[in-house]
């Protein structure tokens, strides 16, 4: 895993694959906390792992039948 310093609500590209994909880094009200805001291709998904998890599992269970 690579680590990076960024700077708050500069955004920043990442090549994933050959594509372009955005992210900017917000603060927030509650202390020690931050949003992110991702701009990519609609070919590329982008889910918060817990979504990608539930997804993973419901394929497996289909391919399961």
């Amino acid at each position: 895993m690579d680590i990076i310093n960024v700077s708050f609500e500069k955004p920043f590209t990442v090549m994933i694959n050959g594509e372009a994909i955005e992210v900017v880094v917000f603060k927030t009200i509650e202390d020690g906390n931050i949003k992110f805001g991702i701009k990519a291709p609609r070919s590329v998904k982008v889910h918060r792992e817990e979504i990608y998890q539930a997804i993973k599992q419901k394929e497996q269970l289909l391919e399961s039948e």
